[in-house]
């Protein structure tokens, strides 16, 4: 009599619920504790130069954790490192508490430079948007449904055109976003930057998010 050996399938939305997750944790270490910290520290009378130094160190640790931890420097955690430090290099040299401020502005500007990137792609080549998709429908489906839903880009007009007006708008919204981020920056009083960009940045976020997902689904795109 023979026992056949049942092998667990995998769970096909495990890789993507890794991806939120990981995508989460770093909205919380590098978002919303270097800015509860920086608040908490100002509420106890510390100096702006040393509110927002304390900030921007507190970030550094999980951004070493990340890239111990898939031992491989990616780019995110690459800009994010050069920018943690960079500041703090400019902080020292420096009293102004706006130096270390400064840091969302850089931050902001590379999401514009990505937003610019994706606008040039819906013109030249193919839209940012479908190699990105392709990546989570690796996540989701695996390599064969990935292919199967790429390979909709060569047969289908409607597909091309979707795709297409997707990624204009996220250039778009982020390059537009990036720019008031920017301003917004170098024109606050200082213990305000922190919370208004953030505000601002998330907000931006969750608006195209949801029309991303409804038009994803009006015009059958979704990977």
């Amino acid at each position: 009599m023979m026992i056949e050996e049942k092998t667990a399938k995998p769970e096909p939305d495990a890789g993507l619920r890794r991806v939120i997750r990981a995508n989460v944790l770093t909205v919380v270490f590098e978002v919303i504790v270097p800015m509860a910290l920086f608040y908490g520290l100002r509420a106890a009378g510390v100096s702006q130069w040393w509110a927002l130094m304390a900030g921007v160190l507190v970030a550094a640790p999980y951004v070493l954790w990340t890239i111990v931890r898939n031992r491989k420097v990616d780019l995110v955690a690459l800009v994010t490192l050069s920018v943690l430090v960079l500041s703090v290099v400019l902080g020292l040299l420096s009293d102004d508490p706006r130096t270390l401020a400064i840091r969302e502005g850089w931050t902001a500007a590379l999401g514009g430079v990505f937003g610019a990137w994706m606008l040039v792609t819906v013109f030249i080549g193919r839209p940012a948007q479908l190699t990105l998709g392709r990546t989570i429908a690796e996540v989701k489906r695996g390599a064969e449904g990935a292919n199967a839903w790429a390979a909709r880009w060569d047969t289908d007009a409607r597909f091309r055109r979707g795709m297409r007006i997707n990624t204009a708008a996220w250039g778009g919204v982020l390059l537009i976003s990036a720019i008031a981020h920017v301003v917004l920056v170098y024109t606050l009083p200082i213990d305000l930057i922190s919370l208004v960009t953030n505000v601002q940045w998330f907000a931006m976020l969750a608006a195209l998010l949801v029309w991303h997902v409804w038009y994803l689904k009006k015009e059958n795109l979704d990977a």
